[in-house]
């Protein structure tokens, strides 16, 4: 195990263990459970080959693109939300397009570990397409963008030629266009977000409406200070242990507080890609497709957090309450960790 992202990893679920405490008491002690539960679960990730990763993949994949398909057919979703994005298994409820984005990042390093010359963009595209298509119906918009975003990231750290990526992107950008304007007309939530956003940056005039939860969020970190003002009070932003845990994290500890958490992700951003980087073939890709995508959510999230983006529904990764994107981002750790180790016994042959 790589002792840095390791450190990182447990560090962050501690602060994820303190914004749970603060945003929602009452999950605090199952939080505690789901952050030990990631952490087994990177462990045992961390002991399997990059090239066993390699050969299960295109399964994996398969078996994520039928459940997307299974949502869209027997999907749950919270009550007064307009999307079904939840398998009930009876355990839990289970959220492929979560499990998707490493999904995405096996079957990208599995691609190009097999195709190292003249890489066709068009089709891995395609693949990834269809799956961001199926979570768009879902509909959950900021997921879908946030993997094909991903994917032509490892796009261009992987063989493909720059300005095929550029090429992929911009025409998804048209047909995101396209897609994106119809949704707006057919599912208010979209529209209400963007609304709010503005609203946040103008006048406030729906700051008891569509605007609450960003402006709120805004309100408490200039009421935090520098060094907050401590855990054990109730914080009034909605989703405070989920989307806007960084919330919950700044207003128990300040902007101290929410500077240590970027900086854990920039120190775990240099940590991957230097593991990333001492490696050729199929660990190599896993390891970088993996700090792209935790520290890009992370990026994402602390973005909306502070009214940089609109809401988009993406978690903090280690640390917002949640299991399948604690399942998710333990698994993506522990791509990381197989590297590494996979760096450590070359070094020792």
């Amino acid at each position: 195990m790589d002792p840095v992202i390791l450190s990182i990893q447990l560090l962050l679920g501690a602060l994820g263990i303190l914004g749970v405490a603060t945003g929602a008491p009452e999950l605090a002690v199952e939080h505690v459970g789901r952050v030990l539960l990631g952490l087994l679960l990177t462990f045992i990730v961390a002991a399997i080959r990059p090239r066993t990763v390699v050969k299960l993949s295109p399964y994996i994949y398969v078996s994520l693109l039928l459940l997307l398909v299974a949502v869209l057919i027997f999907g749950i979703s919270p009550e007064g939300s307009q999307s079904n994005r939840w398998l009930d298994i009876g355990l839990f409820t289970l959220q492929p397009s979560e499990l998707m984005k490493v999904a995405v990042i096996a079957y990208l390093a599995t691609f190009f570990h097999n195709h190292l010359v003249d890489t066709p963009a068009w089709r891995p595209t395609v693949v990834i397409g269809i799956a961001c298509g199926l979570i768009v119906l879902q509909p959950d918009l900021g997921t879908s963008v946030f993997i094909f975003l991903l994917a032509l990231g490892i796009m261009f750290i992987g063989p493909v030629k720059p300005q095929k990526v550029l090429a992929v992107g911009g025409l998804a950008l048209v047909l995101g266009g396209m897609i994106g304007s119809l949704l707006l007309s057919d599912f208010t939530y979209f529209a209400d977000r963007i609304d709010s956003f503005f609203d946040l940056h103008s006048d406030q005039a729906q700051a008891q409406d569509i605007s609450y939860q960003a402006v709120q969020a805004q309100r408490t970190i200039m009421r935090a200070g520098l060094v907050g003002i401590g855990p054990g009070r109730p914080t009034v932003v909605p989703e405070a242990e989920t989307d806007m845990i960084a919330i919950s994290i700044t207003q128990a500890l300040g902007l101290l507080g929410i500077g240590t958490v970027i900086i854990l992700y920039v120190l775990f951003g240099i940590r991957g890609i230097k593991v990333a980087s001492s490696l050729t073939g199929p660990g190599s890709l896993l390891a970088a497709g993996a700090t792209l995508y935790i520290c890009g959510q992370a990026g994402v999230n602390l973005a909306v957090a502070s009214g940089l983006l609109p809401i988009t529904g993406i978690p903090l990764p280690f640390v917002s309450y949640g299991l399948n994107s604690l399942i998710s981002v333990s698994i993506a750790a522990g791509f990381i960790h197989s590297a590494y180790r996979q760096v450590r016994r070359a070094e020792a042959a």
